[in-house]
């Protein structure tokens, strides 16, 4: 008996699939790199924000500068910071007695300017595809309110 030959191509639905949401990952991923990169960069830093933490800190420019930040991956580094403080001596301390609030802000317009301009967005799907909750973490791209520099 000769067994009857697979119409199986190799692949399944589930991979089919899989590969699907892979495409569609990277094409979302290269849409936000695209757009984040030609935000401009906020010029007129005028103002003081405090900050407690590197997350606040981030939470407080995307409201005062109505602009998305690259939160994908401004947001894992600004929470490693946060983590990093666990356990130190200045742990209780309000960051913004550490660092001047001036200082922060521009460190992290810089860590922006660096990621708009250099980020895969193979990197930023791999980082999305290893969290399913990504979408609630980054800044939408449909409609974007302009950004105020």
């Amino acid at each position: 008996m000769n067994p009857r030959p697979s119409d199986d191509s190799g692949s399944s639905k589930a991979e089919i699939s899989v590969v699907e949401d892979e495409d569609s990952l990277l094409m979302r991923a290269e849409m936000y790199k695209d757009y984040m990169r030609r935000l401009p960069i906020p010029t007129n830093r005028g103002s003081l924000i405090p900050f407690t933490s590197w997350v606040g800190l981030i939470n407080s420019i995307k409201e005062l500068y109505g602009q998305p930040l690259y939160i994908t991956f401004t947001n894992v580094l600004l929470q490693r910071w946060d983590h990093s403080r666990f356990g130190s001596d200045s742990e209780d301390q309000c960051l913004d007695s550490i660092i001047h609030p001036s200082r922060a802000e521009a460190t992290i317009w810089l860590v922006e300017e660096i990621l708009r301009l250099t980020s895969s967005h193979f990197q930023i799907a791999r980082l999305w595809g290893s969290d399913p909750m990504y979408h609630s973490f980054i800044d939408s791209i449909i409609n974007p309110e302009p950004p105020r520099t």
